[in-house]
């Protein structure tokens, strides 16, 4: 019998067409405070070991989306603490770099985002959309949780059999507490809690990481992993699951 969980492949590389969230031909959609434009896309292989997570784009991604090379897209201006947070946890070997693996012909690696649209809240005093901070714990209990629902439901839930290893970038308690609510109700009872920052449902576990934004303060303690810091120890527990996974390079 096959199992239908672990039998399709990851979008492919590329633009994605899907307009879930979107009504008739609008490419831009109003859900209370929050923006979403429709701009959905994934990178590297569709049928990976690893596949890694962030939560949206972010604007400097989200311009480039529109403007620059495809390719370019993912993580642009931050690849570097990336590379540095994918080499500690021995996911990248230490003459490798991130930059290379954003392309069609990757084997190893998949990139998107938990929604894979681009996501932006209005903030209640200076009326500027943001999608930085807080915004992605509030995204969870505001009016787009069913858009963080039904696009989850779209995209991590059928995977291809080769995964072994989901990323998702973010460590705070609120993100990690909300994603394993949102990951234990898509997956039910193949869900099973590992540690602190780690699940698993079936053959995959699933390790939150460092997110390598600039404004994160966080990033130089949990790439140092010492464990007389929060984030040095968080750093510590996603080694143990990708251990556990059995994909590291070293």
């Amino acid at each position: 019998m096959i199992d239908v969980r672990t039998n399709h492949d990851l979008p492919s590389h590329g633009h994605i067409t899907c307009r879930r969230c979107f009504p008739e031909s609008f490419n831009v959609q109003t859900i209370g405070n929050w923006q979403i434009v429709n701009d959905p896309g994934a990178w590297g292989s569709a049928k990976p070991e690893i596949l890694l997570l962030g939560f949206s784009k972010g604007f400097t991604q989200a311009s480039a989306y529109v403007s620059a090379r495809f390719e370019d897209v993912p993580f642009k201006g931050m690849r570097a603490r990336l590379s540095d947070a994918l080499r500690v946890i021995r996911i990248l070997a230490p003459h490798e770099g991130i930059d290379e693996k954003f392309s069609a012909s990757e084997s190893r690696f998949a990139f998107g985002s938990l929604v894979r649209c681009s996501l932006s809240r209005r903030n209640d005093k200076t009326g500027r959309l943001e999608c930085t901070g807080q915004v992605m714990a509030k995204a969870f209990r505001e009016e787009v949780a069913q858009v963080i629902q039904r696009c989850a439901g779209a995209f991590t839930v059928h995977f291809p059999a080769s995964l072994r290893l989901v990323l998702m970038l973010g460590t705070t308690d609120a993100y990690v507490s909300k994603c394993k609510a949102l990951i234990r109700t898509l997956h039910g009872d193949d869900y099973s809690e590992v540690n602190e920052i780690g699940y698993r449902t079936r053959q995959v576990h699933w390790a939150h990481i460092s997110h390598p934004s600039p404004l994160n303060g966080h990033h130089a303690d949990w790439v140092e992993g010492d464990v007389s810091t929060k984030a040095g120890r968080k750093r510590l527990l996603a080694e143990d699951i990708v251990r556990l996974s059995g994909v590291t390079v070293a």
